[in-house]
């Protein structure tokens, strides 16, 4: 009877109900997020990333000797895409994204290859680390010969979202905007593009066929040894009709399908999702807290922590929690960030305007949570990026940046190695109950992540002076009441002094909190270690990369003024423009820049953001031409600004 009780055990553990416990890591896990075309080159001469770059400088992230080097010491790791994708150009100005696939078997050689991508996670998990992919599940580029083979009439038709003549009702997928903007000509019918560009195709997932070729995508790259996937665009897998572009009941069954997946492996994977909505809706993608996603980035958290630090007031916070733990399911879990790739917010020294000790106070906020922090590249460095155009958040990686704040104690970079050893040192965090605490002090805000046995206390000073704050530890209710506990120092050395027991618990006046501080402290029988002293004044020294245009031999021009044919080549001129004059008639007009004017097109700009900044493959750039004349246009090869004139005549 023994022996067929393992043995059913060992079935059990095989079909992924055991699960669970062994996904359990990626709670108290730290992640690294890794824009591949930003991160590191392999080689000197040139700018755009790749997989080799991400191994030699692996060493930054974990160098596989715990607290023991310069490095992050993260846990995991997550690639942004790296299929082969309709951007496959070695320019460094080209906003590479990989969500435009044509392959997804296939690497971007731009990247590197599948031997390259296996000697990464090979180097990650001998050094204890996991590795991630960005799974793209929603749609491909019009490029993918399943676009193509569906847009002829061929047997995949069916695999893509088409209609004769859209109802003017659809808008954007989130609200607002016009039928056009998610309805794309192709051909004598209308694509649906979610992403709301001509060049990338919506998938329909209401075909089993198509659900089934994506399954098989999920699981090729599984069995190729990452440890789990972000789920792109996961709320608009699915359409229903105009206002009826997400969180659709179908949508939650494909995710209950993506985690049957995840769970069948015995060591299981992670599924975390990019759940851009609001709060009150994100709790659907959790379904009971164990049969779809494991997590979601909370972008409400995000969003909350500027003002918290700005206003000095916690009180976005204290009601975004509260309706999490009333709304979502046992087992949530949400991850945190500060940034990402994405144009929905700038980076924390952008927003932050320059203030690197409130960068360290986001940082702190986002770090020593129960949530799972993920890291943007550079963020730790203090690199700048406003979130629109979104380019401007995928900037260089300056490595020089971090030998350079590896060397000043009061650098952010040191600050975020100091956060990041509290969590790892602190690890109960990740199992802990938050509670909000009263400071009796302006500005000064704090909060307590609690266990039966011990508490992990967190004190934000937003004042730009020195401020105290008491601390009465009966509010923290998750912890038994003991009242030989004792208050020790993390991060920074307050002046402590203890007051009488208050319901049983401690109460602590706190004296000489730092302006713009971040204080942390242990509570528990045994005293906690010191991680560091307050710094000076934190500093972020950065010096940011601007990316090399690649030279152009030749540029035309191209639109429906000459029939998108070559006949109008541009000349480069003194001033370093590529420019050529024309007459127009009044009237409107799309038009883009081209390198060779053949009918092969080759590398061309277009203007994704309607900003004046070309982009490669871009949307076509519009023209309203007011009046009949004569017009300039002009194209910077060095910045890709672009510019039209009126002129008196093309003399």
């Amino acid at each position: 009877m023994l022996r067929l009780f393992f043995i059913l055990l060992g079935l059990l553990w095989n079909q992924g109900l055991y699960s669970a416990e062994v996904q359990n890591w990626y709670r108290s896990a730290s992640f690294y997020h890794i824009w591949l075309k930003s991160f590191a080159a392999s080689h000197q001469q040139h700018e755009v990333g790749d997989i080799q770059g991400i191994i030699q400088r692996f060493d930054y992230l974990n160098d596989g000797q715990a607290n023991a080097g310069k490095d992050l010491e993260v846990d995991a790791i997550l690639l942004s895409p790296f299929y082969l994708s309709a951007r496959s150009s070695e320019d460094p100005l080209d906003n590479i994204h990989g969500y435009d696939v044509v392959d997804y078997y296939q690497v971007n050689p731009v990247f590197g290859d599948k031997a390259d991508l296996k000697q990464l996670i090979d180097l990650a998990h001998s050094r204890g680390v996991k590795v991630l992919f960005d799974f793209v599940p929603a749609y491909t580029s019009i490029k993918h010969p399943w676009f193509i083979n569906s847009a002829n009439g061929g047997d995949k038709r069916d695999w893509y979202v088409w209609d004769k003549q859209p109802s003017s009702q659809w808008q954007a997928a989130w609200g607002g905007g016009s039928w056009q903007d998610v309805w794309k000509a192709h051909g004598n019918s209308y694509f649906y593009s979610y992403f709301q560009s001509s060049e990338i195709a919506d998938l329909n997932l209401h075909n089993p066929q198509v659900r089934q070729a994506l399954e098989e995508v999920l699981k090729y790259w599984f069995d190729f040894g990452f440890d789990g996937a972000r789920i792109d665009g996961a709320p608009y897998l699915i359409e229903d009709g105009p206002g009826k572009q997400a969180d659709r009941p179908e949508t939650f069954q494909i995710l209950r399908e993506y985690r049957a997946i995840a769970d069948s492996y015995e060591q299981g994977k992670v599924l975390i999702a990019e759940t851009w909505r609001p709060s009150e809706l994100v709790s659907k993608y959790f379904g009971n807290g164990h049969d779809q996603i494991h997590m979601g980035f909370d972008f409400d958290f995000a969003w909350q922590i500027p003002g918290a630090i700005k206003r000095g007031n916690d009180q976005g916070l204290r009601n975004l929690h509260e309706q999490q733990t009333q709304d979502y399911p046992s087992g949530y879990q949400t991850a945190a960030f500060l940034s990402n790739h994405d144009s929905y917010i700038s980076r924390p020294m952008t927003v932050y305007k320059g203030n690197a000790n409130q960068a360290l106070q986001a940082a702190a906020l986002q770090l020593l949570s129960s949530a799972t922090p993920f890291i943007f590249y550079g963020n730790e460095l203090g690199m700048l990026g406003e979130h629109q155009p979104d380019a401007q958040l995928r900037g260089l990686f300056n490595w020089q940046d971090v030998e350079r704040q590896l060397a000043l104690p009061n650098s952010l970079l040191n600050q975020y190695r100091h956060l990041l050893k509290i969590r790892r040192e602190h690890s109960f965090i990740s199992e802990a109950s938050l509670q909000f605490l009263d400071t009796h002090s302006d500005k000064v805000f704090a909060y307590a992540l609690a266990t039966q046995q011990q508490a992990l206390v967190v004190l934000i000073n937003t004042n730009k002076a020195p401020s105290r704050a008491q601390l009465n530890m009966a509010q923290v209710s998750a912890l038994s009441t003991h009242q030989d506990y004792r208050l020790s120092p993390v991060l920074g050395e307050p002046v402590q002094k203890r007051r009488e027991a208050l319901a049983g618990a401690a109460s602590y006046q706190l004296e000489q909190l730092p302006a713009e501080s971040v204080t942390v402290l242990y509570l528990g029988e045994q005293q906690a270690s010191l991680v560091a002293s307050y710094p000076d004044k934190v500093v972020a020294p950065t010096t940011a990369l601007v990316p090399s245009a690649i030279a152009l031999n030749s540029l035309y021009l191209r639109g429906d003024m000459n029939g998108w044919d070559g006949s109008l080549p541009m000349a480069l001129g003194e001033n370093g423009l590529w420019q050529v004059k024309l007459k127009l008639q009044k009237g409107r007009y799309q038009y883009k820049f081209e390198v060779n004017g053949q009918p092969l097109w080759g590398r061309n700009w277009g203007d994704n953001s309607r900003n004046g900044i070309g982009d490669i493959d871009g949307e076509n750039i519009r023209l309203r031409a007011a009046s009949g004349g004569c017009y300039l246009f002009s194209f910077n090869p060095k910045n890709r600004q672009y510019l039209v004139q009126q002129q008196e005549s093309c003399d």
